[in-house]
């Protein structure tokens, strides 16, 4: 709001209280920072995925994903999820980290290859145990170039950050099965013998290791709805084909984050991650 003084010709400026508030909160700010700082930005998070959908393929055979919260919870074996970056000026390095380990075990009726056998039987199917281990990782190494206010705990009610960044995401994937018989398994009246057991269950074990690159491009923003409250949102894809027919990882989030001292925020968001 501004008002002039006829008797002296000048212009007094008043700052109206919700404004005058919220630059009292930044200058309050102990680590404000300026664009010839070094900053450095550490994400810990974790997550509860509410559902795991997808299909894997082995061998032309696909088994369907359909995964619940409780069923991911009772095979998940190891997690760590987190996110580092630091910038000077506009410009900054950005790495990312997913990793996680599942390990279920199965039993039941499952088909083998009997023309391993001596003589072969087509159509086998016996009772087996069966333990399958998988791990997979996924990480993001990119440059980034950063528009709009310095991305702080503590920001001026309005301020936006917009973040763009390329680089490349890498993914290791490792599956290991482990089948094994019961004893004495009869077929046509007949006893495996320990060599025939031995070579079906080698045939339903094994490994399988993959580890590949994709190119990355995204692009994060930052609103500060007040001094202490942010909204934010994340956007990035990888791969586009280039590495393969179906090669392409994306990933969506969007939340809230909330200052706590001069120095963090706690978030919570909604996260799609798609592989």
């Amino acid at each position: 709001m501004y008002e002039r003084n006829p008797e002296q010709g000048q212009v007094l400026v008043s700052i109206e209280p919700d404004q005058r508030e919220d630059d009292e909160v930044v200058e309050e700010n102990e680590d404000v920072l300026e664009e010839g700082d070094w900053r450095v930005y550490l994400d810990l998070y974790g997550f509860l995925p509410l559902s795991t959908t997808g299909d894997i393929t082995i061998n032309g055979n696909t088994a369907t994903i359909d995964s619940s919260l409780a069923d991911i919870l009772a095979t998940v074996t190891g997690i760590f999820t987190g996110r580092f970056s630091v910038e000077y000026g506009r410009l900054g390095f950005m790495a990312g980290f997913i990793y996680g380990t599942l390990s279920e075990d199965q039993s039941g009726t499952n088909s083998f290859d009997g023309e391993k056998l001596n003589p072969p039987i087509d159509g086998l199917n016996l009772n087996s145990q069966s333990t399958t281990d998988f791990n997979q990782s996924a990480i993001d190494l990119a440059l980034r170039y950063r528009a709009g206010a310095i991305e702080q705990p503590v920001m001026k009610t309005g301020d936006s950050t917009f973040i763009g960044f390329v680089g490349t995401r890498i993914i290791d994937a490792c599956m290991d099965i482990d089948m094994s018989l019961s004893a004495d398994v009869k077929v046509n009246g007949r006893t495996l013998t320990k060599k025939e057991m031995s070579e079906l269950e080698k045939s339903a074990s094994g490994s399988i290791v993959c580890t590949w690159a994709q190119p990355l491009l995204g692009l994060q923003v930052a609103y500060a709805m007040s001094p202490e409250w942010h909204a934010f949102m994340r956007l990035d894809a990888g791969g586009f084909g280039l590495s393969g027919k179906k090669d392409l990882s994306v990933i969506a989030q969007a939340g809230l984050a909330y200052t706590v001292g001069n120095s963090a925020q706690l978030s919570l968001s909604w996260k799609y991650f798609g592989l």
